[in-house]
């Protein structure tokens, strides 16, 4: 009988590990959309400043942030969906 629960334990256990691995690159992507907009922003902000022409350049950063952090969101998720795709496929043929 212990013998099945520590056999259990580490089958869920590596269940969890692969779960972590495979959401892990999601993980990251909010955080790095919102921060790669906030760099803008504090670009354009202090642009303004220095050339008082608020809001020109917030707005300018702004959009070219929003623009790249999507950008790169975007391509990010649809590789990682083309990896996970391939897995998928790799372990049907495996089998």
């Amino acid at each position: 009988m212990p013998e099945d629960r520590k056999q259990r334990a580490r089958r869920e256990l590596a269940d969890q590990q692969k779960a972590l691995q495979e959401t892990g690159p999601y993980l990251t992507l909010g955080i790095q959309l919102v921060l790669t907009i906030l760099i803008f922003f504090g670009a354009g902000d202090w642009l303004d400043h220095h050339f008082h022409t608020t809001p020109l350049w917030i707005a300018i950063f702004t959009t070219v942030g929003a623009i790249a952090s999507l950008t790169y969101f975007i391509v990010t998720v649809l590789r990682l969906q083309k990896n996970s795709e391939n897995k998928a496929k790799n372990e049907t043929k495996a089998r």
